[in-house]
């Protein structure tokens, strides 16, 4: 991103909705972060709720661009679905603070996504259920539910990056024989959550 104002507006905008979610974040601090006053915010966005919009609708444009060159570049059902996984847990790892301002939307059934970022984030569902449906045409994948996958794969990677702490928390009294490894890389995550969903869904 170039260096302006309304881009420091939004790289700030995005560190506080990922951190307090859309109700508690605050414009003040997101002006004094920023390195400029209220109104200046206000000479960008129309309100809080079109500063909110212009961060989920910039960074779900880049995850399906990124996701869907990821896919047209594998060929086969199991190869995309498996380049689907791993370019959407890439683009959330690099993005940390999306995937929490994701989890703050999720958990609150969408409440504050408009139309338009709905919209945008669509585009991932339609590429991984024409990934499933060409898989399932093909003979290779069983006929799944879309959604129910695009759930399993979305959730645990949001997850990951957003439960790090309690993780290792929980993972610090388990007792018994075999070892809880609470923290493993993204790109480890990935392979093995794509050979889980692969494993599921074949043919």
């Amino acid at each position: 991103m170039r260096d302006s104002k309304r881009e420091k507006i939004l790289l700030a905008a995005a560190k506080h909705f990922s951190k307090f979610g859309f109700e508690a974040a605050s414009l003040e601090d997101i002006a004094a972060e920023s390195g400029v006053t209220k109104p200046a915010i206000y000479y960008h966005f129309k309100d809080k709720a079109a500063l909110y919009e212009a961060v989920l609708l910039f960074r779900l444009k880049l995850l399906a661009d990124q996701v869907e060159r990821a896919v047209e570049s594998a060929t086969g059902p199991e190869e995309r679905l498996r380049a689907y996984i791993e370019a959407f847990g890439a683009f959330l790892n690099e993005h940390g603070c999306f995937a929490a301002i994701l989890a703050h939307e999720f958990s609150d059934d969408g409440k504050q996504m408009s139309d338009r970022a709905a919209k945008e984030l669509s585009r991932t569902l339609s590429t991984v259920t024409a990934i499933l449906n060409d898989g399932a045409e093909k003979g290779v994948f069983k006929i799944e539910n879309p959604m129910v996958a695009q759930m399993m794969i979305v959730s645990t990677l949001i997850m990951h990056q957003t439960t790090r702490t309690i993780r290792a928390r929980v993972a610090s009294y388990v007792r018994g024989d075999h070892k809880i490894s609470p923290d493993p890389s993204m790109r480890d995550l990935t392979r093995i959550l794509a050979d889980k969903i692969l494993k599921s869904v074949r043919a």
